[in-house]
């Protein structure tokens, strides 16, 4: 192994909190997440966006700490965007409807014929 399964950086400036999400967003490495998330909700941005370009996997965990952070801005008045999934993550957005939730920045799978 030659690096961490998973890595979030992040970048503050007075509009917008961009955080980075690289590797494999599970149960186990969410609690990461949901601290740098936490930091970037106690700035108060206007704006969050969660780049996922280089996140190859999500599970449930994962999930759920995505979605924790969209009820939490919409409380505080922040918006919340993503963009950059593809593969698995891409396809879990789609199946569980998160897509709609975060619609602007995450592409849409095509629909599958049977």
């Amino acid at each position: 192994m030659t690096g961490p399964l998973f890595q979030v950086t992040t970048a503050l400036d007075a509009d917008v909190a961009a955080l980075r999400l690289a590797g494999e967003l599970d149960l186990d490495t969410a609690v990461r997440l949901r601290a740098a998330i936490a930091e970037c909700f106690a700035r108060r941005p206007p704006r969050v966006l969660l780049d996922l370009w280089d996140l190859r996997f999500c599970d449930c965990g994962g999930l759920n700490v995505l979605l924790e952070a969209r009820s939490v801005a919409d409380r505080i008045g922040t918006e919340v965007r993503m963009e950059g999934a593809c593969g698995q993550v891409a396809r879990l957005f789609a199946l569980t409807g998160v897509d709609e939730l975060f619609s602007d920045g995450v592409p849409r799978l095509p629909p599958r014929t049977v």
